[in-house]
Formats: C-alpha cells, sequence, structure tokens
C-alpha cells in the first residue's frame, strides 16, 4: 500500500492554512527524498509570524508520519523524532512546487520569494 500525504502551508494565523493532497508518486517520492536527507542534531523550530514552512502529514496502512520542513530543517515524528537537513531548501522548494495549482498567484509568490 503507498503511503498518502496531506501537505500544509504553515502560513497563517487566525485561518485554516491552505491543504492539498500527494498524488501516490509524489507521496512516495517525499517519503524517498526525507529518508534520503542527512541526518542533523535537534533544532527548534521557528515559530514566527508569516511564512513558517510545511506540514505534511502522511499514512502508510496503521502508521502515521508528521514531515515538518522550515527553513533548512527537517523534523521527521513518527515512533521516534529525527531531525536531517534540507541543502538548499531543495525539499521546502519541491513542497511548494506541489502546491502551485492549490495556492492563489499571492500566496505563491509569498513563499517563493522566502525560499529565494
Amino acid at each position: 500500500m503507498a503511503a498518502h500525504c496531506e501537505v500544509e502551508l504553515d502560513i497563517f494565523s487566525g485561518m485554516p492554512n491552505p491543504t492539498w493532497a500527494l498524488s501516490a508518486d509524489d507521496s512516495d517520492g517525499l517519503m524517498r527524498q526525507v529518508a534520503a536527507l542527512p541526518q542533523t542534531g535537534a533544532r527548534e523550530l521557528a515559530g514566527n509570524l508569516g511564512y513558517r514552512g510545511f506540514i505534511v502529514r502522511c499514512t502508510d496502512g496503521a502508521s502515521m508520519r508528521t514531515v515538518r520542513v522550515q527553513r533548512g530543517l527537517v523534523e521527521t515524528e513518527n515512533s521516534k523524532t529525527v531531525h536531517a537537513r534540507d541543502e538548499g531548501r531543495r525539499l521546502e522548494r519541491w513542497l511548494l512546487k506541489t502546491g502551485e495549482h492549490h495556492l492563489s498567484p499571492e500566496i505563491f509568490t509569498v513563499v517563493e520569494r522566502d525560499l529565494h
């Protein structure tokens, strides 16, 4: 059974964040990308206002995994928490690209600017 992943763009305070489902191929691709990232020590994720990264919730059978991607850090939670480096914010850019057709052009541009 392939993983099913839902992406949340963590950007708003006081109103719902945009969400979208990844295709089965993209869900599997996400899991491969996360597994290939170099691990790093634990770091605290930022809680600033505005764009705060992505929260991805994946289910694979009875297993659930939450992946937070923010400013070059990837935090994966399932039975334990693992931290990895997202060199050049490639995974973060890839996630934004998967949401291009689900986000307003204004929101897409705001996040795209933050990633450069």
